[in-house]
């Protein structure tokens, strides 16, 4: 035989083996995993993003008042920011309706249903229990 007829015979051999002991493959939780951990990154970065655009904004006002760029700059650099950090509640809005949100939901939680309730000092030296 040929040395090309003989490959071709073995992996179709080690496909059909391969096919009658596997038998079923189910990759759905894989991805499951792959999305929950794409939509926390993009979570994180999403995070990240505002604190750099919050540090740009302080910085171009500080330019626009001491006269080094126009307000009008300071004003197409806000908008797009606005714009920037509502879009991903707009494409929920559109695309899911406003039922469910979807991984990456532009909400922020509780946060402010739970603001005022708790300490707001959460170390010893607030509450005087630390001993000397």
């Amino acid at each position: 035989m040929n040395s090309r007829v003989k490959i071709t015979v073995l992996c179709f051999l080690s496909i059909v083996f391969c096919m009658f002991v596997c038998q079923e493959a189910n990759a759905a939780g894989i991805f499951d995993t792959l999305a929950d951990k794409t939509s926390s990154f993009a979570k994180g970065l999403r995070n990240i993003a505002y604190v750099i655009s919050g540090f740009g904004i302080i910085m171009f006002t500080f330019l626009a008042i001491s006269g080094k760029i126009n307000f009008k700059h300071l004003g197409y650099i806000s908008i797009s920011l606005f714009i920037l950090s509502a879009m991903g509640a707009f494409i929920d809005y559109i695309t899911a309706g406003s039922e469910e949100p979807s991984h990456l939901s532009s909400e922020f939680g509780d946060t402010y249903k739970n603001a005022g309730y708790g300490q707001l000092c959460q170390s010893n030296l607030c509450s005087g229990s630390s001993k000397l």
